[in-house]
């Protein structure tokens, strides 16, 4: 959850929603020069020591769009990709479609990538290789779109559901809460370099999950959190939006629950969260895929329809925590990851201001993380509230 994105120290969300004004030059298109379309990033998205600018081609021309579909149809199976076909498939990507940027207006591109990464742009520049790298020297950049093929666009399909049934865990005699069960297993987590991150918390990598857990269908209410915590509702709390508190009084709730339920409860991390939401799969995760399960949570939990695991507001307008560190930026494979922040395991004062991670606004894919404050967040500052929920350990 811009994926508690989940997902920045003690700073505020800044989203980045305009499109920083395109790179060009009015001199007539030289002889022999080719128009790439696709994605522009820099080696703070790739994590490369030197500074560098390239794209990850998505259209061009017909030899371009042969090496595109020849990809797709090698790499991307009808069932959707595992872990490994979606590294496979970048690594193609990488290794066929990527062209470094050089000419005029490199330096340009590579300042604008870092926070204009999204968007994608058409190239136009003489291509040509050098030192075993494919170059464009580019005369131009413009705004541009694409049309990702269809295959990448369908709904995720888990590939194994969940084998045990949900877990009831009772807060009164009135109210408990629904956990679904998430089976262990591997997947590529992130947004892949030809869907292009917007910024570089979340870079792809492997995670395996090697235990299965049990996480909360939806988040958790201002209901929940008061008869758990015996806080006094506030005036203007709708019962059923989802509570919006502190990182520290959100673990106060964890902690008070575990106690109560005699069961360990905890904030998901974010490879757990984005686990979930994409069913186990590791398909891209473009933002178009999930609008049947946005919502608006301001008017209520379950506000939209669930994934194919039954986790419910994982792209609901807002924002939603995860326990991860905003020191923690994962470029490696990684194992069971926690991250838990000290702040959050009560080795600070309960209201220092942190990095947090954040991530499930619907207005962007999932794979994303930004830090933000660890205080409870004003909806007219951040777009909607910010959200927890649980996970159960199994």
């Amino acid at each position: 959850m811009r994926t508690c994105i989940s997902v920045i120290a003690g700073a505020a969300l800044i989203a980045f929603v305009s499109v920083l004004p395109a790179v060009a030059q009015d001199t007539p298109a030289a002889s022999g020069e080719v128009t790439l379309k696709g994605m522009v990033l820099n080696n703070v998205h790739t994590g490369e020591r030197e500074p560098s600018v390239c794209i990850y081609v998505l259209d061009g021309p017909a030899d371009i769009k042969a090496e595109f579909d020849k990809i797709m149809a090698d790499c991307y199976p009808e069932k959707g990709l595992d872990g490994d076909a979606a590294r496979k498939l970048m690594d193609e990507f990488t290794a066929n479609l990527r062209y470094f940027i050089d000419g005029p207006i490199a330096d340009k591109l590579r300042e604008d990538a870092t926070y204009n990464a999204r968007q994608v742009r058409a190239v136009t520049g003489v291509i040509h290789e050098k030192d075993g790298k494919k170059w464009i020297t580019a005369s131009k950049c413009e705004d541009s779109t694409f049309d990702y093929p269809a295959i990448m666009l369908a709904p995720d399909k888990p590939f194994v559901m969940p084998d045990r049934e949900p877990l009831t865990l009772k807060v009164s005699d009135a109210l408990s809460i629904k956990c679904i069960f998430a089976p262990a297993g591997k997947f590529f987590m992130g947004e892949p370099y030809y869907m292009c991150p917007h910024w570089q918390e979340d870079p792809p990598h492997m995670v395996t999950l090697t235990k299965g857990y049990y996480m909360g269908e939806c988040p958790v209410t201002w209901e929940i959190y008061n008869a758990v915590t015996g806080a006094a509702a506030v005036e203007g709390q709708a019962a059923q939006s989802p509570a919006n508190v502190s990182c520290a009084d959100m673990y106060d709730f964890c902690r008070m629950l575990s106690e109560k339920s005699g069961r360990t409860v905890r904030i998901p991390a974010a490879a757990e969260w984005d686990y979930a939401a994409r069913v186990g799969t590791s398909n891209p995760p473009f933002a178009a895929k999930y609008a049947s399960q946005a919502g608006d949570v301001n008017k209520g939990v379950k506000s939209g329809t669930p994934n194919a695991w039954g986790f419910y507001d994982m792209f609901s307008t807002g924002w939603e925590r995860v326990s991860d560190s905003s020191s923690v930026l994962d470029r490696h494979d990684t194992t069971d990851p926690t991250h838990i922040p000290p702040e959050d395991a009560g080795l600070a004062d309960k209201h220092a201001s942190h990095g947090h991670m954040a991530k499930g606004n619907s207005g962007y894919a999932i794979g994303e993380f930004e830090y933000i404050q660890s205080e409870p967040c004003d909806p007219a500052v951040y777009p909607g509230i910010v959200r927890f929920r649980v996970v159960v350990e199994d």
